[in-house]
């Protein structure tokens, strides 16, 4: 019996046998009110069947596919408008590329110690130059003037000096009379005791020896009086004379300087080299520490590059580099490192191991390949821009059919221009979307058309 027979069954009986529960005979149906309306019954018909198990699989596949696709946030782009790259294994050079300046590797600026105005200009403006050897020529009348009242200082202090050393001359030779007075007095008291103490009991008077005696306590007690005055005189006079001494040094240091500084009005040059940005003008007031110029070492360069501040940390002294000149390879090595970041990059020195190429300028600019490390075989990817989008921590691995890639976690460790060391998260023979993630950072999954 089929499933609709069945139903049509079951409707007919169910009247009936409510009927008989309630004790009554089915009969025809109640006349209708104007206000009823006859409604035919539905009956369950197999269009009607089919077109609710079509709703229900729409409603099925709708769901499944929100779930599915909905909730991983999908992006359908061209395939033309990606870059594919394969995971593989290969060498690693660890390495990064500068762009960098040829420049002098020694340079002396020349500054004006003193001010002053222009009266000569002995040499053009790139000239060779030698150490020492004269530039310009200025003049300072207020220098000279000083130097002049330094001479007048240090003049009058030696006047000093010399008085002061002729008054203590002069101050030890009458001390030196006073005492030879005194000696001689006491000398002859001491005669005159000795002759008159054997007669002391032959009648002379005993009031002449007494008296003899004190006078020779009395001379005696002035000679340790001028003694003690010498001996004060004398050690403030030296006293005078070294304060004299030591000022009249330092005045004559101080002078030196001046001249120095007046020698300075001739500007020479510190090294050999070539003169550069030397442009004064006869008649020109130069002011104090004023830059006139500057001399660079000939034959003898370096390159100056700048570094992003990603690879600070990992730049020292002394690591190699490379950098094509000409169609040859030379080697450089880092000679200084600059750790002041401006515009987040920090300069960096480097020096030719050897002879500099031949034909390179100043200002030339090279691109030279600092070493970060040995190179060695491991897991790679191709650089590119998703790195810096990402920061290596997830990338969109292709299906195997192409059609599709899909977000996935990585580890990802050094990197050049051309490929980035893969630690972890991805497989040898993968295919990774290395192009821009810019439209791809919150979707999970990318279809490819």
């Amino acid at each position: 019996m089929s499933v609709i027979a069945k139903l049509r069954r079951d409707r007919q009986e169910k009247p009936a046998e409510a009927a008989q529960r309630g004790g009554e005979t089915v009969g025809e149906a109640p006349p209708l009110s104007p206000m009823d309306r006859a409604v035919a019954p539905q009956r369950i018909t197999p269009a009607r069947v089919g077109a609710a198990i079509l709703v229900l699989l729409v409603l099925a596949v709708g769901i499944f596919g929100y779930v599915r696709y909905g909730l991983q946030r999908t992006l359908s782009v061209s395939a033309e408008r990606v870059t594919i790259s394969n995971v593989q294994q290969a060498p690693f050079s660890d390495y990064v590329p500068v762009t960098g300046s040829v420049a002098p590797e020694d340079t002396v600026f020349l500054d004006t110690v003193e001010g002053g105005q222009v009266t000569g200009v002995l040499v053009e403006d790139g000239a060779i130059v030698e150490a020492g050897q004269a530039l310009a020529r200025l003049k300072n009348t207020r220098l000279e003037l000083e130097v002049l009242g330094r001479e007048a200082q240090l003049t009058e202090q030696q006047n000093f000096l010399a008085n002061a050393r002729l008054a203590f001359q002069q101050s030890e030779l009458r001390n030196q009379r006073d005492m030879m007075n005194v000696q001689r007095q006491i000398d002859r008291i001491n005669d005159d005791l000795r002759r008159q103490k054997p007669l002391e009991n032959e009648g002379i008077a005993i009031a002449v020896i007494r008296n003899l005696e004190a006078d020779l306590a009395h001379r005696q007690a002035e000679k340790e009086s001028i003694e003690l005055s010498q001996a004060a005189e004398r050690q403030v006079a030296r006293s005078n004379l070294s304060q004299l001494e030591q000022s009249i040094d330092r005045m004559a240091q101080s002078l030196a300087l001046v001249r120095e500084n007046l020698d300075n009005l001739t500007v020479t040059a510190p090294i050999a080299g070539q003169l550069t940005g030397f442009e004064p003008k006869v008649g020109e007031v130069i002011g104090s520490g004023e830059r006139i110029g500057q001399i660079d070492t000939v034959n003898s360069y370096k390159v100056t590059a700048m570094v992003d501040e990603f690879y600070l940390g990992r730049i020292a002294f002394g690591q190699p580099a490379t950098v094509d000149v000409g169609g040859a390879s030379h080697d450089l090595r880092v000679a200084k490192v600059y750790p002041d970041v401006r515009e987040r990059q920090f300069a960096v020195d480097l020096e030719f191991i050897g002879e500099a190429p031949e034909g390179i300028r100043r200002g030339q600019t090279l691109r030279p390949r600092i070493e970060l490390g040995e190179t060695a075989e491991t897991l790679v990817v191709a650089n590119g821009p998703f790195y810096d989008e990402t920061g290596g921590l997830w990338v969109l691995v292709v299906s195997g059919d192409g059609g599709s890639a899909s977000r996935r976690d990585v580890t990802l460790g050094r990197r050049n221009p051309e490929t980035v060391e893969v630690v972890a998260g991805l497989s040898p023979g993968e295919r990774v979307i290395t192009s821009s993630y810019q439209s791809f950072k919150d979707v999970e999954r990318v279809d490819l058309r």
